[in-house]
């Protein structure tokens, strides 16, 4: 416990530090309220637009009002977290369930920060755990315990499960980050329907490793997700030609569905500092919204 707590305690300071910084900012320009609402009307001044005169307020008066408006902007954010055995991959601090608690840690304080409600949802090939979207400091330090914590009962993949009830279940509009490598199949037509009602970010986590077999020898192999271990040349070109060709066909894959309206797509390698890409991509999601 006391192990966990300390991990609980240097994510906390390392990601309030950034989203005090950087992305708090950042992810309300990016990520817009769903509107606009009544506030209240105040006398005409000279460079306001006339479009805003409240004709019914100014009838029952010598001055013209206008109505103002503020932006409705408490909403929803929800996390789907895919915790398969293929998220372990990676060297100590640099796997890429490591860096995707930590990115989920960020939409976490950066939702905190601007009031909006917040749920989270653990994958497998099953859904593993669901937390409802509430706000709060307790409520956000409970899913990043929890993050940090939660040990998989399951180690296959099956990101269809996941966002099929997220469909059936969640019907008003939110925005809906999936953090996974995506070393899957048969999720597009979910994330298609998604994007008609949700905003959807589909974050894909890599190492570069990963598109590289060790040259030279023989070596056993064990699957992350199956557990099961066979004998590989990994010198073999048509290994690698796999490994590449399957690599590339999930990028191309999700830059094909990114084109799709309100849908988002980051390739994050989580063997280097993802911060500026991130940052960047707040922006790249910012400026598409202010056309």
């Amino acid at each position: 416990m006391k192990e966990l707590l300390r991990k609980v305690r240097k994510l906390d300071i390392k990601i309030r530090r950034m989203v005090e910084s950087t992305f708090a900012g950042e992810y309300r320009s990016a990520f817009r309220g769903q509107g606009l609402e009544f506030d209240e009307v105040r006398a005409y001044q000279y460079g306001d637009d006339i479009r805003s005169i409240d004709w019914n307020v100014t009838a029952r008066s010598d001055t013209v009002y206008v109505k103002l408006f503020r932006e409705e902007r408490e909403q929803e954010v929800f996390v789907i977290f895919d915790i398969s055995g293929s998220l372990d991959f990676g060297i100590q601090g640099q796997h890429k369930k490591d860096i995707g608690t930590e990115i989920a840690a960020i939409f976490a304080y950066s939702a905190l920060k601007n009031n909006d409600r917040l749920g989270l949802m653990l994958s497998t090939d099953r859904v593993e755990k669901y937390y409802k979207p509430m706000k709060g400091n307790r409520h956000v330090m409970n899913l990043i315990q929890n993050l940090l914590e939660y040990q998989a009962e399951n180690k296959g993949t099956q990101l269809r499960q996941a966002l099929e009830l997220f469909r059936r279940t969640h019907k008003k509009r939110c925005i809906l980050i999936v953090i996974s490598d995506f070393m899957d199949e048969g999720y597009t037509e979910s994330i298609e329907k998604l994007s008609r009602q949700h905003e959807v970010i589909m974050i894909r986590l890599f190492h570069p490793l990963e598109l590289k077999a060790i040259s030279g020898g023989i070596l056993p192999v064990q699957d992350q997700e199956s557990g099961m271990i066979r004998w590989v040349g990994t010198g073999s070109g048509a290994i690698q030609d796999k490994v590449k060709a399957y690599m590339a066909n999930i990028h191309e894959r999700l830059t094909v569905l990114a084109r799709r309206k309100h849908t988002w797509y980051l390739p994050v390698d989580v063997s280097k500092d993802y911060i500026p890409e991130l940052e960047k991509f707040f922006k790249r999601i910012h400026a598409s919204h202010s056309r």
